[in-house]
This record gives C-alpha cells, structure tokens and sequence, in this order.
C-alpha cells in the first residue's frame, strides 16, 4: 500500500497591523507608477506587490486614486525634509529629479481623473518648508513669504512639468530660469513689496 501524502498547505500571510499594511501598499503603488503608465497601476497589481490583500486598498484608503494621494502625501513629506537640507544659494527643489518628476506628473494625472487635489500644498510640510526657508535664509518678510512660496513651485512644477515642450531636456537647461527666481527672491529680500 502506497502512503498518500497531501501536498503542503501554503503559508498564510503573518497579520499585519494596519499601519504597516498601509506603508507597503504606499511604497508599492510608488514604485508601481514609477515603472507602468498610472491608468495601468491596478489595485490587485499593488497588492500583490505589497503582499497585502487587495480589499484592503479601499477599506484603509477608499479607492486607488486615495491611495495615490497617499503616496503624493508621503512624497511632499520627502520632498520637504529635502528643502530643509538645502544649502544656502542651491536650490531646495531639483524639479528634474525622476522622483520630482513622477510625483508631479501623479498630481496632474490625479487631477485630470478628477480628483480634488486642491488642498495638496495647503498646510503641507513642503510649502511650509519653503517659507521657512525664505525667512530664514533669504530673509523675506514674513507677510510675503508664503506667496513667494507658493511662486516658486509654481514656475518649477511649471518647468519641470512642460521642460520637454519648451525644449529643456537636461537640467542645465532650466538653471537660467532658476537662476532668474532666484534672483528675484533675493531682491524680495532687500526690497520688500510696500
């Protein structure tokens, strides 16, 4: 009589708490929309990278765009601690870096998708980041600030986003315009607005 063995059962994954269920399913939707088109990220394939179950997706984060937010979020959040370490007279932000580049060109994808993306730079640590970092070191007043802030990530999420269709394809040649910024903050500095 031959002995039937029955094949292993597979492992089932560990329990996870939610908090690190929610960092795989960030980190893995990050490198997902770093390497596919963004509408061709799916739930299951961030699941299935992340080794969480996909159902999880919409009930911690509500659907696959808060989950994109979320990965937005995480990488305004870098973004900003990168601002703080700038040194003095180099800019805070290289809008050419690839990590710049996907979160941007996310935002704007999320955007045209419809989502509210409106309150993304409101109370979010890289705009204050950049305030302080124009009082502090360029010593803006206060009062304006913020808008100077506000200005400079516009003309380089501006730059960095339509770099291709202006014909600057290598950093070198968005530095004149960020030079020119640059200048104009210094003069902020000197001569502010009455």
């Amino acid at each position: 009589m031959v002995k039937q063995t029955t094949p292993p059962k597979p492992k089932r994954r560990s329990p996870i708490t939610r908090a690190e269920g929610e960092r795989r399913l960030i980190e893995a939707a990050y490198q997902l929309v770093h390497e596919r088109p963004f509408s061709e990220v799916g739930v299951r394939d961030i699941a299935a990278l992340a080794d969480v179950n996909h159902g999880f997706v919409h009930t911690w984060f509500g659907s696959k765009n808060d989950l994109l937010l979320a990965v937005v979020r995480r990488q305004f959040l870098n973004l900003a601690e990168t601002v703080q370490q700038a040194e003095p007279g180099q800019p805070a932000i290289n809008f050419f870096d690839p990590n710049v580049v996907v979160v941007v060109r996310l935002v704007l994808w999320l955007n045209l998708e419809g989502v509210d993306t409106s309150g993304l730079f409101n109370d979010m640590p890289i705009l204050d980041a950049l305030t302080m970092r124009y009082i502090d070191i360029e010593k803006i007043d206060p009062s304006i600030a913020k808008q100077a802030a506000i200005q400079a990530i516009s003309i380089g999420l501006g730059a960095g986003t339509f770099s291709p269709i202006l014909g600057m394809e290598k950093p070198s040649d968005i530095l004149p315009i960020m030079d020119l910024w640059r200048h104009v903050i210094g003069l902020l500095g000197k001569y502010p607005p009455a």
